[in-house]
């Protein structure tokens, strides 16, 4: 029978490989780098960050490779090549509010080649009156990790040209906050700060609060004026990377009286130019948070959820999919779970609230005979509903009239079309509307709701808001972290038989404790709803300490960990399972991707 799957060529192929190598050199910036999947011209989006901030500065990438594209590439005599771009094209980059650059992926010899063909345009702009002007790109501009600065002042000065930066000033404003409490310190503690500088100009300023971020009513003040004071800091020197080391140069010499547990962070605002002669201005990063831990600056989004080397990030997931964000290093066979945490906003408490109402209406519990049954689900399926069997007694049943699709225990519901909907509950809302209630058989329950549903229905009304656990995909651009809250968690998942339960567990009573802050570990089934052999999940939690990023305390504990996994959960070496380690259980079972591996 003839092989009716799709068949990648090897020119399709080569193309992947040279965007895929281009990607990765991006990411060895520490730079984000996305493959485009629409062909228009571009083939990369990448986002730069000056050191360790993220910007607003893009540039994206065109890569050819030599044998994929060759009707478009030549080699010219020189070593140089020469790449025909149509001239529409062209007149697309050169109007663009990002800078692009054209790579060439070389097959044989595993390089890529850089050039900036607006540069060439700008010199030469009778090019653009060719269907398809050639663009040469120099052998000598090799794009490896040792280009990252040539390419960062090409980006810079691409946007020093449309930031009229010879007329401005560069800014932000700072907040100091005394953690973990979220107190704002005071501003007449300010003094000396402010006045105690020559590579920066420092002044008081203010922001009405409501202009604000809806996460700083978090921040506690002690006056009950409607502006939140601030220290802005300008220079008339636009680099943004000399501004950002004068800025934590700065916010590092920031003195205060510290008690016992206490620490402070800094709250950054968005870095702005602004020009001089008019009220122009643009934001060229984010916010951002840093916290002076016994005199060490650090980021805080990096001293909780930088992975160590080795680890593959998660990049992908499904409404299906595993909670939480995994990072798997496929040679030790397992993986990383970083947590960091802040106090509760109301943005969030609210966003709560509307999952709570919106769960609770996805259905109605409700009493019938066991052969009423078919005529309700008959009555029921003409206005998209189901019902769920709850309690059986042989003749009596409780049952849950329900959305179509609704699973709590997957946190899967559809969201209400219509305000009726959202106040009366989408499962009521359609009885009411169609008037159901007196035609199908049976009655609404009106008993307590069984303990296992309610608990899983009440999830949200139950919860406590002290502060949040979140992932590095939560995170909110600087909301200062509660670093003493952190938590990692490093697990190994195998499919196991029932037989050798009980000897794990048996290993597992025996180990010996780590010395480490609330240190606990778990043994426990994970998934089995479509698999002969079920999954478990090895888990050891810590809370590193204060002093040490997340990244730092697992390489210390990196070995005593490995000795337990080796010990209770040895990786499994039989060729007949099914999925043989916790990278293949994390991406085919958990149906997670991974970098490299988006599927």
């Amino acid at each position: 029978m003839k092989n009716s799957r799709p068949i990648q060529t090897d020119s399709q192929n080569l193309g992947d490989i040279g965007e895929t190598t281009v990607q990765l050199i991006l990411k060895k910036f520490k730079w984000t780098a996305d493959i485009i999947k629409s062909d228009f011209g571009e083939d990369i989006d990448c986002n730069v960050f000056i050191d360790n901030s993220r910007t607003n500065y893009h540039l994206r990438c065109q890569v050819k490779s030599t044998t994929k594209d060759s009707e478009y590439i030549k080699l010219l005599k020189n070593g140089n090549y020469s790449v025909s771009i149509s001239s529409s094209t062209l007149k697309a980059w050169l109007t663009s509010y990002f800078p692009v650059f054209l790579i060439i992926y070389e097959e044989d010899s595993d390089l890529c080649f850089w050039c900036n063909p607006i540069e060439q345009v700008l010199k030469n702009p009778s090019k653009l009156e060719k269907e398809s002007p050639s663009i040469q790109v120099p052998n000598k501009n090799i794009f490896n990790s040792s280009s990252k600065e040539t390419i960062l002042e090409e980006v810079k000065k691409f946007y020093r040209k449309i930031q009229r930066l010879e007329e401005s000033i560069i800014e932000c404003k700072v907040v100091p906050i005394l953690m973990p409490n979220y107190r704002i310190i005071p501003f007449h503690h300010y003094s000396n700060f402010i006045y105690n500088d020559l590579a920066l100009s420092p002044e008081i300023s203010g922001d009405y609060v409501e202009l604000l971020p809806s996460w700083m009513s978090v921040l506690k003040r002690i006056d009950p004026t409607s502006v939140l004071t601030s220290i802005k800091l300008k220079s008339k020197n636009t680099e943004i990377d000399d501004f950002l080391e004068n800025l934590k140069a700065k916010i590092n010499s920031f003195d205060y009286t510290l008690k016992k547990n206490e620490w402070i962070s800094f709250i950054i605002s968005p870095i702005k130019i602004q020009s001089n002669n008019s009220s122009w201005s643009n934001e060229i990063t984010y916010w951002n948070s840093y916290s002076k831990l016994d005199n060490r600056l650090i980021d805080d989004f990096e001293y909780c959820f930088e992975i160590p080397d080795n680890f593959l990030s998660q990049v992908t997931r499904r409404s299906s999919s595993w909670e939480y964000m995994h990072h798997a290093n496929k040679f030790k066979d397992i993986a990383l779970q970083l947590f960091g945490s802040f106090e509760t906003t109301p943005t969030i408490k609210k966003i709560d609230q509307i999952h709570d109402n919106n769960i609770k209406g996805q259905l109605i519990l409700w009493n019938c005979e066991k052969k009423e049954i078919p005529q309700l689900q008959e009555m029921l399926a003409k206005y998209e509903l189901s019902i769920e069997i709850i309690e059986d007694d042989k003749t009596k049943v409780l049952l849950a009239i329900t959305t179509l699709m609704f699973n709590p225990f997957l946190g899967l519901y559809s969201v209400p079309m219509d305000w009726d909907s959202f106040e009366n509950g989408n499962v009521r809302n359609k009885l009411i509307q169609n008037k159901l209630f007196d035609l199908i058989p049976g009655s609404e329950f009106k008993g307590e709701t069984p303990d296992f549903l309610a608990d899983i229905l009440n999830k949200y009304s139950n919860k406590k808001y002290e502060n949040v656990l979140i992932t590095e995909s939560d995170y909110i651009a600087g909301f200062p972290l509660m670093l003493e809250e952190r938590q990692i968690i490093v697990s190994r998942y195998q499919m196991i038989a029932d037989e050798k339960i009980q000897e794990i567990q048996d290993k597992l009573d025996k180990t010996k404790k780590l010395n480490l802050k609330n240190y606990h570990i778990e043994f426990g089934l994970k998934d089995d709803s479509i698999w002969e052999t079920p999954i478990y999940e090895l888990s050891i939690f810590w809370t590193p300490k204060i002093l040490k990023s997340s990244k730092e305390s697992y390489i210390d504990n990196e070995e005593d960990i490995l000795k337990i996994f080796n010990h209770i959960l040895p990786t499994n070496e039989l060729e007949s399972m099914q999925l043989k380690n916790t990278y293949d259980i994390l991406h085919i079972a958990g149906l997670i991707g991974f970098e490299n591996n988006e599927g």
